[in-house]
């Protein structure tokens, strides 16, 4: 048995209902990952300014 040629496939109801779940997590991936570098910078230019003091 094999499909008929002529169905169209709208979307894919597991994909619909997993997209409110993605996007909340994909906004708290990209705002941790904005917290880390800008943490990452902070101390690398703490460490140049205490390397400028000796």
């Amino acid at each position: 048995m094999t499909a008929a040629s002529d169905v169209v496939y709208l979307a894919d109801h597991s994909v619909v209902l997993a997209i409110p779940a993605v996007a909340p997590a994909l906004i708290i991936v990209a705002a941790v990952l904005y917290v880390v570098r800008k943490d990452r910078r902070a101390e690398r230019a703490e460490k140049l300014e205490q390397e400028g003091e000796h």
